[in-house]
């Protein structure tokens, strides 16, 4: 019986990286219209939109609101008010990602499709509140 294989196949799966979020389906979380409710532009402190590099590929910076997205290391990013992609899972031409932005108490699951060209679309997306009710 030859154990070490086995265990090397196991362990190289258990190290190997979480996928991470491309640049095109950051875009499309940042601009979506449910979070366009709790991003508020208006309010000092929040632009340019800040946003972790937790789970992040590297590449062009999208904007938002005509500034470009600050994208600053997840360890530095503190209390500053910021988005924080929590997941981001790949099945096939499906994706899933889940997204926090704490100021306002809210948490976002996008359902992303890619198509045979890699083109990525958001399907849907479901905001939910916890922590604090969001501004109006």
């Amino acid at each position: 019986m030859r154990i070490l294989p086995v265990l090397t196949v196991a362990i190289a799966a258990l190290l190997q990286s979480p996928p991470l979020v491309p640049r095109p389906v950051l875009k499309l979380i940042v601009e979506h219209p449910a979070l366009a409710p709790y991003v508020h532009p208006e309010i000092a402190g929040r632009m340019p939109l800040v946003v972790s590099d937790h789970l992040l590929e590297p590449g062009v910076t999208p904007s938002r609101f005509g500034q470009p997205l600050r994208i600053v290391p997840d360890r530095e990013v503190g209390t500053k008010p910021h988005l924080r992609i929590l997941s981001f899972d790949v099945d096939g031409f499906r994706a899933k990602a889940v997204v926090e932005y704490k100021v306002e108490g809210v948490q976002a699951i996008f359902d992303l499709r890619r198509d045979s060209k890699g083109w990525w679309t958001a399907v849907d997306a479901k905001v939910t509140t916890h922590g604090r009710s969001p501004r109006k």
